[in-house]
């Protein structure tokens, strides 16, 4: 496996980028619900984590036609906090201009825990995700699935939308060409900054005109950090979502996590802690009948 380090030579950084993505080590960590789980005794979604939203779905978004994409974005916690991974978390929310908080996001095809996000740490970049056990991903394992945090979001598109992402997505798992590009982190920090520094109805995603903006779909790059990326498979593929990324002069490539909040569509399900997603899941499901075909029993 090449080290973090050695994929960072492929790009060019600012020297002090160098020590943002060093290579550290995760820690473990104990917690007492470990022993209740090995127990087999029921876990209760944490209190202070776990909420479910009212996305108001219209009879025509619940009706036949068309499918549910749903999208998960998370806030890590990282047992080492000298992480190269927990300095990156840091500087995201700390120039995001959205009052919500995520550094890392995913898509799935369901509310099953199966997503697919574009990280580091290892030669396949898109990888498939677990919250509830993230030791089968070599980024989420070095996050504390007790204390890290996620939000689940769905979208309607039509069959067709819906085809195409899915055969987007897995066409570029089984060739593994698309990659994580450090460097690219950059672009949007910058490019959040900025808008941090206006009013909200101009910083939020499409508030105004950027100096550099939208990008035709034709013009694919290879490089991408997870919301850029996953805002490029939605403008590929979801019209609505590329209409409103032309009409705004929007550019796929400076799109920070938070900002897929704010693609036109998108509706919020639920919170939870990591190891809480299937509870929270499955009450979602109790409280939206709809979305049962979405989750495996």
């Amino acid at each position: 496996m090449k080290s973090l380090f050695q994929k960072n030579r492929r790009a060019v950084f600012l020297p002090a980028l160098l020590l943002l993505f060093a290579s550290c080590q995760s820690t473990k960590f104990v917690d007492d619900r470990s022993q209740i789980m090995a127990d087999g005794l029921e876990i209760n979604a944490s209190d202070d984590a776990f909420r479910l939203y009212d996305a108001d779905f219209s009879k025509a978004e619940d009706g036949d036609g068309g499918k549910f994409l749903f999208m998960r974005l998370y806030l890590p916690e990282y047992d080492n906090k000298a992480s190269s991974v927990n300095i990156l978390k840091k500087l995201i929310t700390c120039v995001d201009p959205n009052p919500e908080e995520a550094s890392h996001s995913s898509i799935g095809f369901s509310l099953d825990d199966d997503f697919y996000g574009l990280t580091l740490y290892s030669t396949s970049d898109l990888k498939r995700e677990s919250c509830v056990n993230p030791k089968t991903n070599l980024y989420m394992k070095l996050c504390n699935p007790y204390m890290s945090t996620q939000t689940t979001l769905a979208i309607k598109v039509t069959d067709q939308e819906f085809d195409a992402v899915k055969k987007l997505i897995e066409k570029d798992f089984a060739e593994q060409k698309v990659k994580y590009w450090p460097s690219k982190n950059l672009t949007v920090g910058v490019d959040s900054l900025k808008r941090k520094k206006l009013p909200r109805a101009q910083s939020r995603l499409g508030g105004r005109d950027l100096k550099k903006g939208y990008i035709a779909s034709d013009k694919k790059e290879k490089h991408f950090v997870c919301s850029t990326y996953l805002a490029y498979v939605f403008q590929v593929c979801i019209k609505r979502v590329d209409d409103y990324f032309k009409a705004r002069n929007i550019a796929y490539d400076t799109i920070a996590p938070t900002d897929l909040f704010y693609i036109p569509g998108f509706k919020v399900l639920f919170t939870s802690t990591w190891i809480d997603y299937n509870i929270a899941a499955q009450e979602f499901v109790r409280s939206e009948p709809q979305f049962a075909k979405y989750i495996t029993d």
